[in-house]
């Protein structure tokens, strides 16, 4: 007579989820499920009863990571910005406040879109794929965004301008990112004066190009 499956403690499965996405955002891959159970407050052979193994675990929690990212961002924070110094610095200013708000979702998040080399291949390529196009649409929002607030020039192909100004968005929120993180206090527009001034530049030489006519 075949034994009657447990059901599944819901409380449980949401705590080794959870204790999953902080250790393996801390400790990459390597992390031991024993640290996870213990994390969890669970025996270890709970672990393996609800994920079977340590990759489905890795990929579930990756899964959760991106869940509870994606229920929360909202993107008419700076998408409904009136220009686009202001748009670039509030949403930079969003994805800082959101990685302060849940810093073990963005660790574990960061490792596999950074390629944490603990994590085997076909593991790496899954986990990847399940963030990439979730990063790839985002992007293409703001960059559409971006786009719609300029005049370009009609002989120029609409893909490309928003593949240069994806790079171009991609360097500037980098920079952005250090300032906040140096200045974690600023909150208001008004007071960024120093990142403000710098953007400004920055799409001013966008806009009207750095050289001569």
């Amino acid at each position: 007579m075949v034994g009657k499956r447990l059901s599944r403690d819901p409380q449980k499965v949401t705590a080794i989820l959870n204790a999953a996405v902080k250790i393996f955002g801390t400790a990459g891959y390597s992390a031991s499920t024993d640290q996870i159970a213990l994390a969890a407050h669970v025996a270890k052979g709970s672990v393996f009863r609800y994920f079977d193994n340590k990759p489905k675990l890795y990929r579930s929690a990756v899964r959760q990571a991106m869940t509870t990212l994606t229920n929360v961002v909202d993107l008419t924070i700076w998408l409904a910005s009136d220009d686009l110094v202001s748009m670039i610095i509030r949403a930079t200013r969003y994805k800082t406040e959101l990685s302060h708000r849940y810093p073990n979702e963005f660790a574990l998040l960061t490792r596999v879109y950074t390629h944490d080399g603990d994590i085997p291949q076909s593991l790496d390529d899954d986990t990847f794929a399940i963030i990439d196009k979730w990063a790839r649409r985002i992007q293409h929002q703001v960059v559409d965004a971006m786009a719609d607030k300029l005049t370009l020039r009609p002989e120029l192909e609409e893909t490309t301008v928003k593949a240069f100004l994806s790079m171009v968005l991609q360097g500037m929120t980098r920079q952005i990112q250090t300032y906040f993180d140096q200045h974690p206090g600023i909150r208001r527009m008004e007071d960024m004066t120093e990142i403000v001034e710098q953007v400004t530049r920055y799409m001013e030489m966008l806009e009207y190009g750095i050289v001569r006519q």
